[in-house]
């Protein structure tokens, strides 16, 4: 069980590191061109890029969720003696994970359907930033605990 746990760790620190720097890069590039943006146009590129990023972000989200939860079980089912820094991470990554239902689903949607006037844009891109940046601090508490315990293992 130890072995499967630590293959697991090495596929999270793999899957988890891949989606702290993706969500990074679309904070950094992507939130300050759409923050510029005449909300006409903000509106007519969503159209296009909005379910780009829903296809890129879902499979690598659910990715990044699942495999260090499974970690976690495979580290308490062992009896791990690092406990605490699995539980961590897997408090973490539901924590990133939960995003999605609490804010990101509908804040999404709002965009989508346009349900925003041009007016509203501008605070509701600032409050999906701010969502973001803290859905990356949960992430790279996740990320930070995976690296501590590959380096203990």
């Amino acid at each position: 069980m130890l072995q499967l746990t630590a293959i697991f760790l090495v596929l999270s620190a793999i899957v988890l590191g891949i989606f702290l720097g993706a969500q990074i890069a679309e904070a950094c590039l992507f939130v300050p061109i759409w923050k510029q943006m005449d909300p006409d146009d903000f509106f007519e590129q969503h159209k296009t890029v909005g379910p780009l990023l829903y296809r890129f972000f879902s499979p690598l989200t659910i990715a990044a969720t699942f495999i260090p939860l499974i970690t976690v079980v495979f580290s308490l089912i062992a009896g791990s003696d690092h406990t605490l820094l699995y539980v961590v991470m897997g408090c973490a990554t539901l924590a990133f994970f939960s995003t999605y239902f609490l804010y990101f689903k509908s804040g999404n949607q709002k965009f989508a359907d346009r349900t925003l006037s041009n007016a509203e844009l501008p605070q509701e891109l600032k409050t999906w930033s701010n969502w973001h940046w803290t859905r990356i601090g949960f992430e790279s508490i996740a990320f930070v605990c995976c690296i501590f315990l590959l380096l203990m293992t």
